[in-house]
């Protein structure tokens, strides 16, 4: 039976089915408040064509986000996702009312004091992402702080592990955007920081994401700073850690060449390609690039011949 039902069932205390609604999701009963957690998307289906209605399920879902107990908490973020997609769908203001109401739910869900509860979140973040349903300004603005919060040096490894694991699938998903908010917002020296991370996760996500962020640098910072770092990744204790450096040993080399004399480019899914012949300038070989020496070049794959 679908919850509304449940709702407007006559003869309840006299109350409309929203003032019924709002009893139970408050109900000193844990269970009655589950049971309207895990029914918010048939709620939003039955009330969301009146605005009014709509706003006010949507400030009982903010309320009920709250509830103290981790169940609930749970259940509610579970059904975000179908939320959201339904939305999308049915209401043409559906961006004001999930970036206003819903989002800040699960960047709050992230940091849970409860691991079902995050973990809830960040599943939910993960399938938001995946439908296009967050723009690339709230994952810069509102999820890549939490991320850096959760990979800082004193923070609990357990969320260190947590924020590789959604900044990886962001990677994955958005690419070369999502590094080059890393890179920006996290800045260099925390980059550095991370690539010495004691979790080794840490460490891998750092050398996937490698060329990515030498892309963003200057030359100098390039030729000075990433390549003692990448060496470093590359000779790692760890053999995930290497393999990864040792997977993004060309794109980072890649980075050293003058862009229009190499033919090289950055497509918008974050990989390394060469541009058509017909775009190629014959001119600029005889060009100055900013390639990185031969010495450069045999030291780190001499390293990754002994590390790999």
């Amino acid at each position: 039976m679908r919850i509304t039902a449940f709702l407007d069932i006559p003869g309840q205390d006299n109350l409309t089915p929203l003032a019924r609604l709002e009893k139970y999701a408050f109900s000193e009963n844990v269970f009655n408040r589950q049971i309207i957690a895990r029914g918010l998307l048939d709620v939003f289906r039955d009330f969301s064509s009146n605005e009014e209605d709509f706003l006010t399920v949507m400030e009982i879902v903010v309320r009920l986000s709250e509830d103290a107990e981790p169940t609930v908490r749970t259940e509610l973020m579970e059904q975000i996702p179908p939320i959201a997609i339904f939305l999308q769908e049915s209401r043409p203001k559906f961006p004001a009312a999930f970036f206003e109401y819903l989002m800040p739910i699960v960047v709050r869900y992230l940091t849970d004091v409860n691991n079902q509860v995050r973990k809830a979140g960040q599943e939910a973040l993960l399938i938001l992402l995946e439908q296009d349903l967050v723009s690339q300004s709230d994952i810069e603005n509102k999820v890549c702080p939490i991320l850096l919060d959760l990979s800082a040096p004193d923070s609990d490894d357990e969320y260190k592990v947590e924020a590789v694991n959604v900044s990886e699938f962001e990677r994955k998903l958005v690419a070369l955007p999502f590094c080059l908010g890393f890179a920006y917002f996290w800045q260099i020296p925390k980059f550095f920081e991370l690539c010495s991370d004691s979790v080794w996760g840490m460490r891998k996500a750092c050398a996937e994401c490698f060329m990515a962020v030498s892309y963003t640098t200057s030359p100098e910072v390039r030729r000075s700073k990433l390549s003692p770092l990448f060496i470093s990744l590359i000779s790692d204790t760890c053999r995930w850690v290497r393999q990864a450096a040792f997977q993004s040993l060309g794109p980072f080399i890649s980075t050293f060449a003058n862009p229009s004399s190499a033919g090289l480019y950055i497509r918008e899914d974050g990989t390394l390609s060469i541009r058509p012949s017909a775009q190629d300038v014959n001119s600029n070989s005889c060009q100055p690039s900013n390639n990185i020496t031969f010495q450069e070049r045999c030291e780190i794959r001499s390293c990754a011949c002994v590390s790999v």
